[in-house]
Parts: structure tokens; C-alpha cells; sequence
């Protein structure tokens, strides 16, 4: 029997939104700033991040799907927020087809939300998610390592620093050693040591590296107890099983059975306004479940669970990732910034300037007390209820999405195939 089990991390940040971003009353009105329609009641001066949440939850899913399609019985993790909104600055400084085909790529349709919205959808985000009063920390920045003897567009780097808060560092390529070890100190400080190495090579002809870093880290309410976790057994297939540290937990957890999901859905919240959601898919149906997923799925199961008591056995899981992104953002559409058709002019004024290498690395713990994940993207560039089961035993291959819940933003989006590969 295969038991598999979703996972999903609201983070919600701990201030009023309305005292920053007008318009914004209160945790579900994201729910409301879709692309198709508003209801009367929602006042009209949405802010922008919810402007572009729904955009940034379809490229994720997009990406995802195009990730598992490569490696479906490997552990996935990553940050579909960095992705995009390290590609929504590069749009900054992208002209004519190349602007065009990533924010295609990106999910968003120009004749439906404006470029400045866009950008100042991922300024407002970034405020947010950064704000220092709350109990489950995210942190995330962007950060330009421009050659020396590399000139950039005054306009560039001031639209950068407005939308994206990014941090300008003039730097040396020829040495490539210093270099390398510079930007890796600084994503490794950024990410509290959990991206100790964002780049593994550097070459000498490099005109800029441009990244964005982010990190989550939450504590679980009611945390579970080190003296009830156990070594049991974790099937990966249906050949494979290897022993994992199980944490134990039995109490009243808002629950329900999701049908159009496949799935059970336990909700266990964390300190502040914060919650993961485990999904536990009926056999065989790991496949149906990751098609189910869309955007309202969230405000659906908040909106549906109800308290009941069970007792949990979820694993302790610690993984890393690597990915180059190179191939999937043309499989997604954006080919000419890869190559010779590449106009990135509004950067330097000239269209010589191409993305060599796009590459993400992420890296996941969860553990009795709670959840740390953090991920960095680098874009080089060159010249009827169903009875509740009294036991829910997580053993088995599962999926996980770390979200912001006030914003509607997928932060982290992955898939555990075997907690201890690493």
C-alpha cells in the first residue's frame, strides 16, 4: 500500500498589512486578486503582491511539473519565489522578444496587469516577508556582482535598488578564486549557513552575476517530542525502504478528506500565524494529486477542515538540491536571453550581453522543533466526509510547498523521495 503525504508551510507574517500597504484588511484577500474578477465587497485598491500572486503560483506549479517530468524518482525542493523574482528583474534590463518571452514564462500577461505593478508586486512581497516582527522568519534580498571594468546603466541600477532592494557589489572576475569565495561567504551569511556554496565555478570572462537568496525558518506550536521519535521504515517504492528518525504527535488537528485532491489533509500550525498542511494521497494517486493542485486549493482546505483527534507520525527529512535552470526556462519558453537574439540592453545600452548559466540550489530540515529551508538562484551573464483514520503514519514518498499565507506566495515546492538522500 502507498501512502504518500503533501506538505505545506503557511507563513504569515505577524503585522497588519494595512498599516503598510493600503487596501489590505486582512489574511484572505489575496483569495480575491485574481485576474478574472473581483467581488463587490473586495475594495479595489488591491495591493500589488496579491496582484501577482496568482501569476507567481502558476509558474510555479508549471516549473514543478516540468522538474518531476525530468527525475520523478528524485527528491525535489526549490524556491519558485526566487526563480521568479530573480527573473522579473532581469526584465528591468530585457527589450522587444526577450522581455516578452519571460514574462510569458513567468505567467504574466501584460494586457492584464501593468510592468510597474509587477515590480512593485515583488517590492511590497519583499516588505513583507522581510518584516522583522514576526515569529516565522523569512528572509530574502537580491544582490548584483558587476565587474569592474563592466559598465551598467545608471537607470538599471537605480530601478533594481526601488523595485528589488538589490545590493550592488563591484568585484573582480579575472580572480576568479576570491571572487567565487566572496559571493559564496555572502549567500552562505544571507541563508544563516544553509547555502554554503551558491556557485561551484567562475569564469573569467563573467560581466555580472546577478542572485536572490532566501530563507524560512518556523517553530512548530506544539512541537514534537524528541523522546517519542523512533527509527522506522520509509518506503521509497515498492523495492526500496530505508529506516528514518519518524516524529510522533497525537492531539486534535484540523482535518479533512479533500476528494477532488485524493487526499487526507492535516493542518498542524506553528508559533505566529503559520501553519503546514500534510496531504496524504490515497494509494496510487501520487500523480492525480500533483494535477489536482491550483490556486484557490489553499483558501479551500482553511475553509473546509474541521477539528478531530489523530495521532501523526511524520519523518524527520533533511535534503539538498541543485538545478540548472538553463534548460527548463527555455522548455518554459525563454530561449533568446540564452543566446545571440539576446536583448538585454536596457542593462548596458548594448545588445551583446547574453545569460550564460542559470542555476538554483535549495536545501530543506524539518525536525522536532520545527522547519528551516533556504535557496538561492544565480544568473551568470557573459561579453460526504470519509471516516478519519485514528493513525496517520507519513512513510511512504511525498510532496511539500512552503507558502506564504497572507500573500498567497509559494516560497519553497518539492517532492521527498527518500529523507536521508541528501
Amino acid at each position: 500500500m502507498k501512502l504518500i503525504f503533501f506538505l505545506l508551510l503557511l507563513i504569515g507574517p505577524q503585522l497588519h498589512c494595512s498599516d503598510h500597504f493600503p487596501g489590505y484588511h486582512n489574511h484572505s484577500h489575496c483569495q480575491h486578486a485574481q485576474r478574472d474578477q473581483l467581488p463587490l465587497e473586495v475594495p479595489r485598491d488591491i495591493p500589488n503582491y496579491c496582484k501577482i500572486a496568482s501569476s507567481n503560483t502558476d509558474f510555479a506549479y508549471r516549473l514543478y511539473n516540468l522538474i518531476v517530468t525530468n527525475g520523478t524518482d528524485k527528491n525535489v525542493f526549490f524556491s519558485p519565489l526566487s526563480i521568479s523574482t530573480i527573473f522579473a528583474l532581469l526584465t528591468l534590463g530585457a527589450k522587444g522578444e526577450t522581455f516578452n518571452q519571460i514574462n510569458k514564462a513567468l505567467a504574466f500577461n501584460l494586457s492584464e496587469i501593468e510592468e510597474k505593478e509587477i515590480h512593485d508586486g515583488f517590492r511590497q512581497l519583499t516588505h513583507v516577508l522581510n518584516h522583522p516582527h514576526k515569529q516565522a522568519q523569512v528572509n530574502i534580498g537580491n544582490a548584483l556582482f558587476i565587474n569592474d571594468s563592466f559598465t551598467i546603466l545608471p537607470k538599471f541600477l537605480e530601478d533594481t535598488k526601488t523595485w528589488y532592494n538589490a545590493k550592488a557589489f563591484s568585484v573582480n572576475f579575472g580572480n576568479t578564486v576570491e571572487t567565487k569565495k566572496q559571493i559564496n561567504a555572502y549567500v552562505a551569511e544571507k541563508t544563516h549557513g544553509k547555502i554554503a556554496h551558491a556557485i561551484d565555478h567562475l569564469a573569467k570572462y563573467t560581466a555580472m552575476l546577478m542572485l536572490n537568496y532566501i530563507f524560512f525558518k518556523g517553530y512548530w506550536k506544539i512541537p514534537f517530542d524528541s523522546k517519542y521519535t523512533s527509527e522506522e521504515d520509509f518506503f521509497v517504492n515498492a523495492t526500496t525502504t530505508v529506516k528514518v528518525d519518524m516524529m510522533f504527535q497525537k492531539g486534535y488537528y484540523k482535518v479533512l478528506h479533500d476528494e477532488d485532491a485524493f487526499s487526507w489533509v492535516v493542518e498542524i500550525p506553528y508559533k505566529g500565524h503559520a501553519s503546514a498542511w500534510f496531504l496524504l494521497p490515497s494509494n496510487g494517486k501520487l500523480n492525480d494529486v500533483e494535477g489536482s493542485l491550483e490556486n484557490n486549493i489553499f483558501s479551500k482546505w482553511m475553509a473546509k477542515v474541521r477539528y478531530r483527534y489523530i495521532e501523526l507520525r511524520v519523518p524527520k527529512c533533511s535534503v539538498t538540491t541543485s538545478y540548472s535552470l538553463k534548460k527548463l526556462m527555455k522548455e518554459l519558453g525563454v530561449t533568446d536571453v540564452f543566446n545571440g537574439n539576446a536583448d538585454l540592453s536596457g542593462i548596458t545600452g548594448r545588445s551583446s550581453l547574453s545569460v550564460s548559466e542559470v542555476t538554483h540550489k535549495a536545501a530543506l530540515n524539518i525536525w522536532e522543533n520545527g522547519t528551516e529551508a533556504a535557496a538561492v538562484t544565480v544568473i551568470k551573464f557573459m561579453t460526504g466526509p470519509a471516516q478519519i483514520p485514528s493513525v496517520i503514519t507519513f512513510n511512504r514518498p511525498h510532496l511539500l510547498i512552503i507558502t506564504d499565507n497572507p500573500t498567497q506566495s509559494i516560497i519553497f515546492m518539492g517532492k521527498i523521495m527518500n529523507p536521508n538522500d541528501s
